[in-house]
C-alpha cells in the first residue's frame, strides 16, 4: 500500500526580514513516510522544523522544493484532502463561555454539518473521548485534561483518516496521560493514522509504532523503536538499598531507581559484565532477585542523536 503521508526531499527556506538577503533553511532534504493505521512520533528540539512540517501538512505553507504527498496526492491544500485531516494544536484555546457540546457544534458547522447529523456526530465524538458527562459544562470549568479531550473531539468531527496532534499529553497528570494514550491507541486500532509531535518522550515511546527525530531541519533517524533502540547493559532488581549500599553502587557506576512497589531497579552500564555487576551487588550486601538485558529509552536515543531532551538544560550521560 502507498504511504498515507510522504515527504520527498522536502526543503523550506524562509527569507529573514523585508530588506535582507539572508535566509533560514527550516527543512533540508527531509524524507519520511507514514503508513496507514500507525502512530508516528515526530520528534525534535525546538526550532528543528517540526512546526514547519505540520504547517505544510495542513496546507498553510508550501515547500520551497521537494514534494509533500497526502493519500498519494500532491494537492494537499484541496478541500477534500483537508476534510480527511484532523488537527489538535498545542495549547488549543476555545471560548470559555461555551459548553463542551456547543463548541463542537460550532466547529461542526464550519465543516458543513447541520441538524440531526451534526448533533449525532457531536454525541459520537464526545463518547469517543469520554466527555459525555461534561457536555453541558462551561469550558471555564474544564481541567487541562478535559480541554485536551474536547480538542481531540473537535479534531475527530469530520471522521478524518489522518490525525495530526501537537503535544497531546503536555500538562496532563499521570491518570489523564494514560487515558489519552488509551484513546489514541483505540483510534489507531480503528485504522486511523496518527502523527504525534511531542516533547514528552516517554509518552511517545509507549504508544508509537515508528518515530523520526529531526534536528536543525534535517532528518537524523527514523524507524521502529525495536530497530532504533540498542541494548544498553543490564537491569537488576533488588529489594532494598540503604545509603551505604547506594554509595558503593554509585562508585561502581551502577544507577539506582526506586520503584513504587518498594523494589529498587539497578541500571548496569554496558561496559560492565554480569559477573562484575553481581560482584558489586555482593560487595554492597544486596540480594539480586532478577536480572535482564536493558534496552535504551527513547530519551537516551534522543540524547545520543541531538543532545539534551527538550526542556532540559543539560543531558545526563546515558549508561
Amino acid at each position: 500500500m502507498a504511504p498515507v503521508i510522504e515527504a520527498l526531499d522536502l526543503c523550506k527556506t524562509y527569507e529573514v526580514g523585508l530588506f535582507s538577503s539572508q535566509s533560514v533553511e527550516a527543512l533540508k532534504d527531509v524524507n519520511f513516510s507514514i503508513n496507514a493505521g500507525e502512530i508516528f512520533g515526530y520528534l525534535g528540539p525546538n526550532g528543528s522544523g517540526k512546526t514547519t512540517t505540520i504547517k505544510m501538512l495542513l496546507g498553510l505553507i508550501f515547500p520551497t522544493s521537494g514534494t509533500m504527498k497526502i493519500l498519494g496526492r500532491e494537492d494537499i491544500a484541496a478541500y477534500d484532502i483537508r476534510m480527511k485531516i484532523g488537527f489538535l494544536p498545542e495549547g488549543a484555546y476555545y471560548p470559555e463561555f461555551l459548553k463542551g457540546a456547543e463548541i463542537l457544534r460550532f466547529y461542526g458547522k464550519l465543516y458543513g454539518m447541520r441538524g440531526k447529523a451534526l448533533n449525532a456526530r457531536v454525541d459520537e465524538v464526545l463518547d469517543v473521548v469520554g466527555m459525555t458527562h461534561a457536555r453541558k459544562r462551561l469550558l471555564r470549568g474544564y481541567s487541562k485534561g478535559m480541554r485536551q479531550r474536547i480538542g481531540l473531539a473537535q479534531a475527530l468531527l469530520s471522521d478524518p483518516e489522518i490525525l495530526i496532534l501537537d503535544e497531546p499529553t503536555t500538562g496532563l497528570d499521570p491518570v489523564a496521560r494514560k487515558e489519552m494514550r488509551d484513546i489514541l491507541a483505540s483510534l489507531r486500532d480503528q485504522g486511523k493514522t496518527l502523527l504525534i509531535s511531542s516533547h514528552e518522550l516517554n509518552e511517545v515511546e509507549l504508544i508509537s509504532d515508528r518515530v523520526a527525530i529531526l534536528d536543525g531541519g534535517q532528518m537524523r533517524v527514523t524507524g521502529t523503536l525495536d530497530d532504533l533502540l540498542t541494548e544498553r547493559g543490564l537491569t537488576m532488581v533488588v529489594e532494598e538499598v540503604g545509603p551505604e549500599a547506594k554509595a558503593k553502587l554509585n562508585a561502581a557506576n551502577i544507577q539506582t531507581d526506586d520503584e513504587a512497589t518498594g523494589r529498587v531497579l539497578l541500571r548496569v552500564p554496558s561496559s560492565m559484565s554480569t559477573y562484575e555487576a553481581m560482584e558489586a551487588c555482593k560487595q554492597a550486601g544486596l540480594n539480586v532477585t532478577s536480572i535482564a538485558p536493558r534496552r535504551e529509552t527513547l530519551e537516551e536515543l534522543f540524547v545520543r542523536t541531538v543532545g539534551a531532551p527538550p526542556g532540559e538544560e543539560s543531558a545526563a550521560t546515558a549508561s
